[in-house]
């Protein structure tokens, strides 16, 4: 007789997370694996950026390459700082609600509803709460599909890596 009581679809017991649609898990990680994507994408931008190497950078956290990507967009003409600027704002807000998803507790709520919550790095007495829906999260996720977009990826890298053909 197994101890763990009763158990979601891949063994892990109700009491440990409580009971979230299926669809709740494979979105998140989506958005955990994309970001990893768009996180690689944010790098080759700014390494390009600041004519740097491949393999300078790497060790920096995505926020540290957003910061320094919108400092170094002076050297680009204004309309592709712009839209440099208007991509890199995009990556940083979803790159904020990734960190929402992966670091949250979400404990099983009634209703479908969503409700994350953690500790603030700033101290046990301050908590962050996210509340969210399944809605909330396909748009998310569509969000950081978007920002991957093949035809706007190549049109953002190429505004730094002198690929001016791959604009159109």
């Amino acid at each position: 007789m197994s101890t763990r009581g009763a158990t979601d679809g891949y063994d892990v017991p109700l009491n440990i997370l409580g009971r979230h649609p299926e669809e709740f898990f494979s979105i998140m990680g989506r958005i955990v694996a994309l970001s990893a994507t768009l996180e690689h994408q944010v790098l080759i931008f700014y390494q390009h950026l600041a004519g740097r190497d491949q393999s300078l950078y790497t060790d920096w956290p995505i926020a540290k390459l957003i910061r320094q990507a919108r400092k170094g967009l002076k050297r680009l003409p204004p309309a592709d700082a712009d839209l440099a600027r208007q991509w890199l704002r995009e990556a940083d807000e979803i790159r904020k609600a990734r960190n929402d998803y992966v670091h949250n507790l979400w404990p099983a709520q009634a209703e479908g509803r969503l409700f994350g919550w953690r500790v603030s790095g700033r101290g046990a007495k301050a908590s962050i709460t996210t509340e969210k829906s399944m809605d909330d999260m396909r748009a998310d996720l569509d969000r950081l599909v978007e920002l991957l977009n093949v035809p706007r990826l190549r049109r953002i890298q190429g505004l730094v890596s002198g690929g001016r053909h791959l604009n159109d």
